[in-house]
């Protein structure tokens, strides 16, 4: 799909449905495209290796089928509370992809998982986002 930079936001939110953005039964996270971002909020609690490669899955395809890439690739694990290897697995993934295509990653996420990456000395991959309204914000 393409996404001229307009001031528009698509929400690509599946939950709950039977068929989504992708034709698969269930997606594993809500997705928001904004004219030079995008948000992707995994639906939690846990992210399992199935899930964590579908995001991943859907975020590359996003940016494959960008003209430009987006300025900000925001990821919020507000709904993840438990910090596993796979959701630590997804983080380090999702910021290579924005590593790759010039795009700043930023993250919400809950102090627990905050306190883990700051133990593994992972926090510095991201721009930390403090709270749900700055995240909108950096959407549009």
């Amino acid at each position: 799909m393409q996404y001229s930079n307009q001031n528009v936001t698509f929400d690509l939110t599946a939950s709950g449905s039977t068929s989504t953005w992708q034709d698969e039964p269930f997606s594993p996270a809500e997705m928001r495209l904004g004219p030079n971002a995008i948000l992707v909020r995994p639906l939690g609690p846990g992210v399992d290796r199935e899930e964590a490669a579908a995001i991943v899955g859907l975020v590359a395809a996003e940016f494959r089928d960008r003209k430009t890439a987006p300025k900000r690739l925001l990821v919020d694990l507000s709904t993840v509370s438990v910090p596993s290897s796979m959701a630590i697995g997804l983080l380090l993934e999702l910021a290579r992809l924005a590593d790759e295509r010039g795009s700043v990653p930023h993250l919400h996420a809950p102090r627990r998982m905050l306190e883990v990456l700051r133990m593994l000395q992972l926090d510095g991959r991201y721009t930390m986002v403090v709270s749900e309204r700055r995240l909108a914000e950096l959407l549009r």
